[in-house]
């Protein structure tokens, strides 16, 4: 069975999910303060570096922001994580929101919220990515959508 470390990408916040023997075992976003600077992207790396070895991963699927969307910075960062993944031999997609969507059109998911919405119907012991949810249509700003991305990803 693959271990599936799912990434979405973004240069202060990064989604991380670890589908783990068919399992969803770990999912969090983590922050990245501060401007982008090689330290910052060092420590992004550094933190899949250590999700990779801690659960032995043997896939990656990284969503990175529409190409039309992508900074320097992300390029820079995915380019990176390929290189990572092509030294410790880890198969690696990278995909859109776009291909996301496509790849779970067979569940009529149509957009961002409808994706959400699949994922939590699919992970009902995790009640909190349902709390999660709730927490994410209050803010004003997203936070959680990285968290659904990498969980999303998981699935590719």
């Amino acid at each position: 069975m693959q271990n599936i470390l799912g990434i979405s990408l973004g240069t202060r916040l990064m989604g991380i999910a670890v589908l783990y023997d068919g399992e969803l075992t770990d999912f969090r976003v983590r922050t990245f303060y501060g401007a982008w600077n090689t330290e910052k992207q060092k420590e992004m790396i550094d933190t899949i570096r250590q999700t990779i070895n801690r659960y032995g991963i043997t896939k990656i699927v990284v969503k990175t922001p529409k190409p039309f969307h992508c900074s320097q910075s992300i390029n820079d960062l995915t380019s990176e994580i390929l290189q990572l993944a092509e030294k410790l031999k880890i198969r690696i997609i990278i995909c859109t929101i776009s291909m996301l969507i496509r790849h779970n059109k067979e569940n009529e998911i149509s957009n961002k919220q409808s994706l959400i919405q699949s994922i939590i119907r699919k992970y009902p012991l995790h009640r909190q990515l349902a709390d999660l949810y709730v927490k994410e249509r209050k803010n004003h700003a997203p936070y959680y959508v990285k968290l659904f991305e990498a969980i999303a990803c998981t699935e590719m």
